[in-house]
């Protein structure tokens, strides 16, 4: 089986890509739903309220993402929190899915793809791009964010390069669907060769 990273900063359109593959027949493993499931795990809610108090909790007592993102986002220091309480056990529910996968491509659509150090357990890496002014238009249409919001998400997101990857393949999304789609269908075609699918 061959394993595809997926990778791009917040508004990208990686998942786009990602959701892509999976229509060609992918197995699709979803970092950002792992991170939920990780988030609402026994002891992770405590570690986070004690880390950064009882504000990002919601009404019902579990994690409000949203308010935690608020935090976060703007403050390098407490993402770096926040990873050191999280990245343990998701990265443990990262590797389950993909050893459960049967496909023969399973691709993992993960922002902290890069941050995690994962490129090395991966055949390929594939990092999608987009202008800062497209992602922000993109998270308050898709978000509902105000515009100040967005630009802060955006503008305070940094991962590290692609590096130690066996296959490194970027995809440019200027914001045109259709020319999204294209192109990462020419780079499935790649990806389908070497799993010789």
């Amino acid at each position: 089986m061959l394993r595809i990273g997926v990778t791009g900063l917040m508004a990208s359109g990686k998942s786009s890509v990602a959701r892509r593959f999976a229509g060609h027949g992918a197995a699709l493993v979803d970092g950002d739903a792992l991170g939920w499931e990780v988030l609402r795990g026994p002891g992770i809610r405590e570690a986070v309220t004690a880390a950064f108090g009882p504000a990002v909790l919601g009404a019902d007592g579990e994690i409000d993402r949203p308010a935690l993102g608020r935090v976060v986002f703007r403050d390098s220091g407490a993402m770096a929190r926040l990873d050191a309480i999280v990245q343990g056990p998701l990265l443990a529910e990262v590797r389950r899915a993909l050893d459960a996968a049967t496909a023969p491509v399973a691709v993992l659509d993960a922002a902290l793809l890069t941050r995690w150090g994962l490129e090395p357990a991966l055949d390929g890496v594939v990092e999608v791009t987009a202008p800062v002014e497209t992602r922000v238009r993109r998270l308050v249409a898709s978000k509902g964010f105000p515009e100040a919001e967005a630009r802060a998400r955006v503008e305070g997101q940094r991962l590290p390069p692609v590096r130690g990857a066996r296959r490194h393949w970027r995809i440019e999304n200027d914001g045109d669907p259709a020319a999204l789609a294209r192109r990462a269908d020419a780079v499935w075609e790649e990806i389908r060769d070497l799993a010789q699918v």
